[in-house]
């Protein structure tokens, strides 16, 4: 999911700075109405659109957030009674459950947008350097960036069945018959070939000695600067005291 772009502030920042900024965004869902959140999400767009990839993110929000919006739109303003009820053109609906509904939403696209932007700007190997650097336990590490990292074999292999289907007669662009006939042709072999490459990648890895020792050491470690590592410590004092505020408010 990787996308290279323009060298900007964001893409020269360590890995666990983009992390920091991510906790700082997580810790702001639950504290901050959806005013405040709509807003931050229009900064999270204008920011991907300086990175290089503004459409591309805009697309994949689209589609990943528009059922959910409508779902919960339906849910909380017409079925599940929240508050007065009032008049929605010729149906009723509740007004509390709607802006409620637009809460929930813009936290859900918020942190979507986010994540988004962290994972189109950040290598799993960087991501996997950052943390050896901080002293990160090897196995730790591996659990954070085994799935980034798997994002792209899968996919590949994923291109690789739908291209030999294609050569073989189906099509994704013919009926929709002819397209869930495509994908469950495609599931079967995707999956039993992920089945089948967990035990090499574990060979592998205990190869290398993964649990030989605590901690590995780097020929190659990300560079940061005393600044930075002090903006990354306000960051996550940030984050803290909105947590704080939350349970003090609570």
């Amino acid at each position: 999911m990787y996308r290279p772009g323009p060298d900007t502030l964001w893409r020269r920042a360590s890995p666990l700075t983009r992390l920091a900024v991510l906790a700082v965004v997580a810790a702001m869902l639950p504290l901050w109405p959806a005013p405040v959140l709509l807003g931050a999400l229009c900064l999270a767009l204008a920011g991907a659109a300086g990175l290089g990839f503004g459409r591309a993110l805009g697309l994949r929000l689209l589609v990943l957030m528009s059922p959910v919006g409508l779902a919960l739109g339906l849910v909380h303003g017409f079925l599940i009674e929240r508050g007065p009820p009032g008049i929605c053109g010729p149906f009723a609906c509740y007004p509390e459950g709607l802006r409620y509904a637009l809460l929930v939403f813009s936290r859900l696209a918020l942190l979507l947008s986010v994540s988004l932007i962290f994972v189109m700007t950040t290598r799993p190997s960087d991501l996997a350097r950052a943390l050896d650097g901080a002293g990160v336990r090897p196995s730790v590490s591996y659990l954070l960036t085994a799935p980034l990292s798997l994002v792209e074999s899968v996919g590949q292999e994923a291109r690789q069945i739908r291209d030999s289907l294609q050569m073989r007669g189906l099509s994704a662009r013919s009926t929709l018959r002819e397209r869930f006939r495509m994908l469950a042709g495609m599931v079967n072999p995707l999956v039993r070939g992920l089945i089948t490459e967990a035990p090499i990648r574990a060979e592998a890895l205990e190869m290398r000695g993964f649990r030989a020792s605590p901690k590995r050491g780097l020929i190659d470690p990300v560079e940061e600067t005393a600044r930075e590592i002090w903006l990354r410590r306000g960051l996550l004092a940030l984050a803290l005291l909105q947590l704080g505020l939350l349970l003090l408010w609570r």
